[in-house]
C-alpha cells in the first residue's frame, strides 16, 4: 500500500474559494449561499471545496475571518474614551465588516454543534471582545473603576447591546449610541464618573498630567 503523501493544497484555490464565499454572502446573504455557486465563481469543484471544508459553516466562518481584523487594545489615557472605542470596535466588526443577513442564521446553524459554535465565537467574536476586556481590566488597575468590578461581566454588558442589534435588528451602535451605553454603565461602576468625563474632554497630551 502506498504511503506517499497526497497532493498539497493549492493556496490560490483556498484564497479564491474564500473570496467567492465572501462575495456571495454579500450579494445574497446566508439563505442563498450554496457551495455550487462558490465552486463556479472560484473556478474549482464542489468536491475540492468539501475536501478543504467538510462542512459549509466552517467555510463561512473562515471566509468571514478574512474581512475582520484583530483590533488593537484602545489606549487613549482615558477610560471613558477607551470604552467608547471598545464598543465601536465590536460594532464595526459585526455591523460594518460582516455582510448583512449572515451572522444571525450562521449562529443558529452552528448552535447544535459545540465545535462549530466555539469556532464561530473564537474567530468572529472573541478578538474584538478581548480588546474590550483588556481595556476594562486596565481601567480597574488604574483606579478608575471600583476594585470589585467583574471585568468579564462588564464587557458582557457592553457587548450585549451590540450583539442584540446585530442579531435581532435595530439601529447600529454608532458613536453617539456607544457614548450613551458606556456612560450609563460607568455611572454604576466608576469611582468618580465626573472626573472621567473631564479627562475625556481634555487633549490627549494633557491626560496623563491631570490624572489623580
Amino acid at each position: 500500500m502506498s504511503t506517499a503523501p497526497g497532493r498539497p493544497r493549492d493556496p490560490a484555490i483556498d484564497a479564491a474559494v474564500l473570496a467567492a464565499t465572501v462575495g456571495l454572502l454579500g450579494e445574497g446573504g446566508y439563505a442563498a449561499f450554496a457551495l455550487e455557486k462558490v465552486a463556479a465563481r472560484a473556478g474549482t469543484t464542489k468536491a475540492a471545496i468539501r475536501r478543504r471544508w467538510p462542512v459549509r459553516q466552517r467555510l463561512v466562518i473562515d471566509a468571514l475571518a478574512t474581512v475582520l481584523v484583530t483590533p488593537p487594545v484602545p489606549d487613549n489615557d482615558c477610560t471613558r474614551c477607551d470604552l467608547h472605542q471598545s464598543v465601536r470596535l465590536l460594532a464595526e466588526a459585526l455591523d460594518e465588516r460582516l455582510p448583512p443577513g449572515v451572522l444571525a442564521p450562521l449562529v443558529a446553524d452552528c448552535a447544535a454543534d459545540p465545535e462549530l459554535h466555539r469556532a464561530l465565537v473564537e474567530t468572529l467574536i472573541q478578538p474584538s471582545r478581548g480588546a474590550a476586556a483588556v481595556a476594562v481590566r486596565r481601567a480597574v488597575d488604574r483606579g478608575d473603576l471600583l476594585p470589585d468590578v467583574d471585568a468579564d461581566l462588564f464587557v458582557d454588558l457592553l457587548a450585549s447591546v451590540v450583539y442584540q442589534r446585530a442579531l435581532f435588528g435595530g439601529a447600529p451602535v454608532d458613536q453617539a449610541a456607544a457614548v450613551r451605553l458606556v456612560d450609563l454603565l460607568l455611572r454604576g461602576v466608576a469611582v468618580d464618573f465626573d472626573h472621567l468625563v473631564r479627562i475625556s474632554r481634555q487633549p490627549r497630551e494633557d491626560r496623563r498630567r491631570h490624572r489623580h
